[in-house]
């Protein structure tokens, strides 16, 4: 019976290796962003109006917005408003039991608000970034993933930094 379970625990624990992915960090040079996301991502698109890369598990796109100059309470307004555009939904507490928007006020060196939610049945995130250096731009930053990358979805928006 013991063996039994020291086999089933391993094979859970080779599964659960099998979908981790590796983070690499990466730098988004035209706005001197740097972030973590899984080394085998394609570069789908990349130029000054937006950053998109894609596997077969998460989707991440970053849209600058200049001239926006954002409170909090604008970021706040801002998130919710692109939320209802997209069709993502979401609960008034995420997970965590956080009331969203969720205010961020360091993110590494930024500031901001999250939401999390789903759109068409699949988990995504929403992350609305603003260099308080650097004001007149906002970061909108979309991820979506697979079920079990939650936990990689994580690690790639909490690592944004300025460079």
């Amino acid at each position: 019976m013991k063996q039994k379970y020291v086999l089933a625990t391993l094979l859970v624990l080779l599964c659960g290796f099998l979908k981790a992915q590796t983070l690499e960090s990466w730098t988004w040079d035209t706005y001197k962003m740097k972030f973590k996301a899984p080394d085998n991502m394609r570069v789908v698109e990349n130029n000054a109006d937006k950053f998109e890369a894609s596997n077969d598990n998460i989707t991440l796109d970053i849209y600058p917005r200049k001239d926006e100059s954002l409170t909090y309470d604008g970021m706040k307004n801002a998130i919710i408003s692109w939320a209802d555009q997209t069709g993502l939904t979401y609960s008034t507490y995420n997970k965590n039991g956080d009331a969203q928007p969720i205010y961020l006020d360091d993110l590494n060196g930024y500031w901001g608000c999250a939401i999390d939610g789903k759109k068409q049945g699949f988990p995504a995130s929403m992350l609305l970034l603003v260099d308080p250096d650097y004001t007149d731009i906002s970061f909108y930053i979309w991820i979506s993933y697979s079920n079990e990358y939650y936990h990689d979805a994580i690690k790639i928006l909490d690592s944004f930094e300025p460079n």
